[in-house]
């Protein structure tokens, strides 16, 4: 006698292909707001001295204003580097105010673990243009975040672009 597993081998397909596309629309996050850019910018210092930095930032947020991204930031006259976890992102269209942990540095004013802020500008093209603009990263005070302070000092991107979705 034969057996035909033919019928329960299609159930069982069908089966798994339901719970697949169940389980699938659950993980995808509803997307919100986002900011990236790359590009470099000069910033003095507080020595009065002009330091050149380069950057590199892409943050998203949900739909339940939760955030995650990175930052990358190099002080290439003091030959620095610096990496960011991004968890705070607070978009006032053209502006967007970051914020994270330090996750890597060999900035002793930047260390590791520190939380630290960020912003950056995205330049109007109508009815002028504009340029972009950037801070570097400054040590942000305990019980704050991106959403109840920002840097003051925006500075011109020399090179590069920065796109800010609200």
């Amino acid at each position: 006698m034969r057996r035909n597993i033919f019928p329960p081998l299609v159930v069982l397909i069908l089966a798994l292909l339901i719970a697949a596309t169940s389980t699938s629309q659950a993980i995808v996050p509803e997307h919100g707001s986002s900011a990236s850019g790359t590009g470099t910018f000069q910033f003095r210092n507080s020595l009065g001295q002009t330091e050149m930095w380069s950057f590199s930032f892409e943050a998203l947020a949900n739909k339940n204003a939760q955030a995650r991204g990175r930052a990358q930031f190099e002080n290439l006259t003091a030959q620095t580097h610096v990496t960011v976890r991004i968890n705070c992102l607070s978009i006032d269209s053209p502006f967007a105010i970051m914020s994270g942990t330090v996750q890597h540095s060999d900035d002793p004013d930047l260390p590791k673990l520190e939380n630290v802020i960020f912003a950056a500008r995205d330049g109007e093209l109508l009815p002028l243009p504009r340029i972009d603009t950037m801070t570097p990263p400054f040590l942000l005070p305990s019980g704050l975040d991106c959403h109840n302070t920002e840097p003051l000092t925006m500075l011109p991107i020399d090179s590069g672009d920065i796109e800010i979705q609200p």
